[in-house]
């Protein structure tokens, strides 16, 4: 168990600061494996790397568009709304007929970007959607950490006995975590559940 420290020390960061690694459960093998995430927006250049079974994958291999067409058709004038999903390259013509008229029409549709992720699971990185590595159950409530570093600030935190604001500047981290982790009585098993996830 982590000895209890008397005042909390840590860096004024915020979530965004723990958001470049995710350490995920391998789509492969089930192990710990890493999701570095180079941009904080959009779609980067970001990476799974698994070092058990040595899979990995870019995310610009999962980038997929999809082709919407959204217009009033040029011979009747009526609605047409056509959507096409998973698309590896953009789209740059669709010939499609109105489904009103049935004229058939080639138009340039938008093409808009998504990732196609392993699930839409909450607790799962943002760049794949794979399942966080470090999260346990504690009394019914859900204690997670984005990597290594973000778990440890957390045991920092919940080991002060004094926690004092970092920074009026903005709000931290540590600041925004969930009540059950604060609070005093949880203190023993939000500790060892941390040890736990550590051990993993």
């Amino acid at each position: 168990m982590e000895k209890e420290t008397d005042r909390y020390i840590g860096p004024p960061t915020t979530r965004y600061a723990y958001a470049r690694e995710f350490w995920v459960e391998c789509p492969k093998c089930g192990k710990a494996a890493l999701v570095l995430k180079k941009d904080l927006v959009g779609i980067g250049d970001d990476k799974l790397i698994c070092h058990h079974c040595n899979h990995s994958e870019g995310a610009d291999e999962r980038l997929r568009y999809t082709a919407i067409v959204s217009r009033a058709c040029r011979n009747c004038g009526e609605s047409i709304e056509v959507s096409i999903p998973n698309n590896k390259e953009k789209v740059a013509e669709l010939r499609y007929s109105c489904p009103h008229c049935h004229v058939p029409e080639v138009y340039k549709p938008a093409n808009v970007p998504y990732r196609l992720k392993y699930s839409k699971e909450r607790l799962a990185d943002p760049v794949f959607g794979l399942p966080l590595w470090f999260r346990e159950n504690v009394k019914g409530d859900t204690l997670w950490a984005s990597n290594k570093e973000h778990l440890l600030e957390i045991r920092n935190y919940v080991t002060a006995r004094l926690r004092e604001r970092q920074t009026m500047r903005i709000t931290t981290m540590v600041e925004k975590l969930p009540q059950f982790i604060k609070a005093a009585k949880n203190r023993e098993a939000v500790l060892k559940a941390i040890e736990r996830m550590l051990k993993k």
